[in-house]
C-alpha cells in the first residue's frame, strides 16, 4: 500500500481496560480461539469449569491480573492456569454475547474485528500502557505496583524524597515515547485523560503536592515524564478526555490521539460494561458525525486480560510478551466490512501504523518487527459512509458525568455541544 495514497490523516486510539477477546467475543462466528470442548482445570480439586454465558454487566469484584497471576494463567504456554490464578473464581470463565454487547458486536459486524490482537506484557495496566505509547516499559513496572514504586523514592531512614532512588521514574525518563517522536517531527498529538499539572514539578508530583497529578498513574505513563511538567509544548498535549469532543466539534482534532476513560466507563471490573459500551459508541458516533470520518481511523483496544480466560497462546517475542488477546476493533471509512482479521497484532502494531503513516523512526525492536494493521483496510473501493448508532439522550446523559470525571473546566461548553447535537 502506497503511503502517499493513504487518506488517514487522523489516528485515534481508545484504550479500555481488563478484558480478553474470549470474554467479549467467545461465540463470535469464525474466531480462531473458540473451542467447544474447553474446560479449565480447577485448583486443588478434581474437575474443571467450562465457559459460561452471563448477562451480569457488573461483576462483583476485580480478578487477579498482575505479573504473578498472568504467568500462572499462562502456565508456560499451556494456557490452562486461569482458574488457578484466580483461586477458582467462576467469573474467570464468564463470557458475553451479542445480546449484552450489541453495539460492540455491531462494530465488529460492520468494520474490522481482529481476533489475534495480543496485549504486550504479561502483567497489568501500567506496563501495557507503556507499550501502547513506547513499545517498551520500565522494567520495574512489570513487577511492582504504584505504592512500591513511590516508596522507593524515599530514604528509608530519613523519610525524605531522594529522586536518585526512584527506579520507576528514572527508567521512565530514559524511555522515548511516541509523544516525543511526534513532537520532534511536528506531528500534532494529544493524550486525552487528565490534564497535565500546572505550575508543578515532577518532584512535587511524587510528593503529592499538586492536585490531580500522579506520576505513578497506571493509565497515563506520560505523568512520569519530566517533560509533562517542564515543557509547555509537550504538556499542552496532555489534556482532559472531555476535550476530545470539543476538538472534534471545533476542527482541532490532532493527527494522533490516545483516549483514556475514567474508571466507571473503562470496563475494568467492577465497572458496568454497558456504560463502557456506551462510552466507546459515543466516541465512535462523534467521529462518524463529524468532518473527520473520511480521514480518521478509530482503534479500540483493551489493555490487559483482567483475569479472564482466553484460549490462544500468545507468540513469544521476548522475555515479557506477548500476552493474552484483547478485543480489537478497527473502525474507519476504509475498514473492510464485517472482516475478521486473523493477522497477529499487538499494541506495537499500532505504533508501527503511526510510524508508517507519518514516516517516523521506530521506537524499539518491538514495533520494528510488529505487523502493521494495513490488512484491516481496503483502499480499492470508495470510502463507506458512516453508520452511527445514534445513542439516546438518556444513554449519553448516563456516561457524561464520567467523561467529565476529574476535570470540569469545559463542562458548560460540552453540555451545550451535546444538547445542540451539531453535525
Amino acid at each position: 500500500m502506497n503511503r502517499a495514497s493513504v487518506p488517514f490523516n487522523h489516528i485515534v486510539v481508545l484504550m479500555q481496560e481488563n478484558r480478553t477477546f474470549d470474554n467479549y467475543f467467545w461465540t463470535y462466528p469464525g474466531q480462531v480461539g473458540y473451542n467447544p470442548s474447553l474446560c479449565m482445570p480447577l485448583t486443588r480439586t478434581q474437575g474443571c469449569m467450562r465457559p459460561w454465558q452471563t448477562n451480569r454487566t457488573a461483576i462483583p469484584s476485580d480478578l487477579p491480573h498482575d505479573w504473578v497471576s498472568t504467568h500462572i494463567a499462562y502456565d508456560n504456554g499451556s494456557m490452562d492456569g486461569f482458574m488457578r490464578a484466580a483461586s477458582n473464581n467462576p467469573y474467570v470463565m464468564s463470557y458475553y454475547d451479542e445480546d449484552t454487547l450489541p453495539y460492540l458486536w455491531f462494530f465488529a459486524r460492520n468494520y474490522v474485528l481482529a481476533d489475534e490482537f495480543f496485549t504486550s506484557a504479561k502483567s497489568y495496566s501500567q506496563p501495557n500502557h507503556w507499550y501502547m505509547i513506547a513499545g517498551r516499559a520500565p522494567n520495574v513496572s512489570l513487577y511492582e505496583n504504584a505504592a512500591t514504586e513511590r516508596n522507593q523514592c524515599y530514604n528509608q531512614l530519613t523519610g525524605k524524597l531522594t529522586l536518585q532512588s526512584c527506579e520507576y521514574i528514572n527508567q521512565a525518563n530514559e524511555i522515548e515515547t511516541m509523544a516525543e517522536i511526534l513532537t520532534e517531527h511536528g506531528i500534532s498529538w494529544k493524550y486525552y485523560d487528565l490534564p497535565a499539572p500546572e505550575n508543578a514539578t515532577l518532584a512535587q508530583a511524587i510528593e503529592g503536592k499538586c492536585r490531580g497529578c500522579n506520576p505513578f498513574d497506571y493509565w497515563n505513563p506520560l505523568m512520569a515524564k519530566n517533560a509533562t511538567y517542564t515543557d509547555r509544548d509537550f504538556s499542552s498535549s496532555v489534556v482532559p478526555r472531555i476535550q476530545f469532543f470539543w476538538d472534534v466539534a471545533n476542527g482541532t482534532l490532532p493527527q494522533v490521539s490516545w483516549i483514556i476513560p475514567s474508571p466507571p466507563i473503562s470496563d475494568h471490573p467492577p465497572a458496568n460494561i454497558t456504560l463502557g459500551m456506551w462510552w466507546i459508541t459515543y466516541v465512535a458516533d462523534t467521529i462518524m458525525k463529524s468532518k473527520y470520518w473520511y480521514d480518521t481511523v478509530l482503534i479500540v483496544l483493551w489493555d490487559d486480560y483482567g483475569g479472564f480466560f482466553d484460549t490462544v497462546k500468545p507468540p513469544n517475542v521476548d522475555n515479557y510478551g506477548l500476552s493474552f488477546r484483547c478485543p480489537a476493533l478497527i473502525i474507519s471509512a476504509y475498514s473492510k466490512s464485517g472482516f475478521l482479521d486473523h493477522t497477529i497484532y499487538s499494541f506495537e502494531s499500532v505504533l508501527r501504523f503511526i510510524e508508517w503513516r507519518f514516516n517516523l523512526p521506530f521506537l524499539s525492536e518491538r514495533d520494528k518487527n510488529a505487523n502493521n494493521i494495513l490488512n484491516a483496510f481496503d483502499l480499492s473501493h470508495p470510502p463507506r459512509g458512516p453508520k452511527p448508532i445514534n445513542m439516546t439522550d438518556k444513554q449519553v446523559a448516563s456516561i457524561m458525568p464520567y467523561i467529565f470525571q476529574g476535570y470540569r473546566k469545559y463542562a458548560a461548553q460540552q453540555l451545550q455541544f451535546v444538547n445542540n447535537d451539531p453535525d
